[in-house]
């Protein structure tokens, strides 16, 4: 992470992942309250990197007052889908928008993004006897996100 605040979020994610053993031991039920928390927290993450890599990109490039209306419109950003971070690399470059479609349909990253989202949804409107997240699926999730994001970042670069 080239952004100080992405790679101190990215790593208290991390932090709370590795502890999720230590802290809930054996206890199914304690593993799955903190999958659900954990994905909350994973796709806020993604909100943020999201928002912060394009508006630090525009902020480089283009005049203060285009720069300031870039971060206006991306702040109004809520819980993004892959769909969204097509678009918003599109509104920068299409071949972005391109080469990220591509990037995104290797090894999961699309479903990633998506079944994050998908599952904070059930879960923040009281739905999460519906989510079945594991552990494991939010490591696995972060990780492939984090390829996107990274990803990105190499773009605006």
């Amino acid at each position: 992470m080239q952004s100080r605040e992405l790679a101190r979020q990215l790593q208290r994610l991390r932090d709370l992942l590795k502890r999720t053993q230590e802290a809930c031991g054996n206890n199914i039920e304690m593993q799955s309250h903190w999958a659900k928390y954990l994905c909350v927290l994973t796709a806020g993450f993604l909100e943020n990197a999201l928002k912060g890599i394009y508006t630090d990109h525009a902020h480089r490039v283009v005049s203060m007052p285009i720069a300031n209306f870039v971060s206006s419109n991306l702040s109004q950003i809520r819980n993004p889908k892959i769909q969204k971070f097509f678009d918003i690399a599109g509104a920068f470059k299409e071949t972005w928008k391109i080469e990220l479609e591509n990037f995104a349909d290797l090894n999961g990253r699309r479903e990633a993004i998506d079944s994050i989202m998908n599952q904070r949804h059930l879960i923040a409107h009281g739905q999460s006897h519906n989510s079945n997240i594991t552990i494991s699926q939010v490591k696995d999730y972060l990780d492939k996100s984090v390829e996107i994001i990274e990803f990105i970042e190499k773009q605006c670069t």
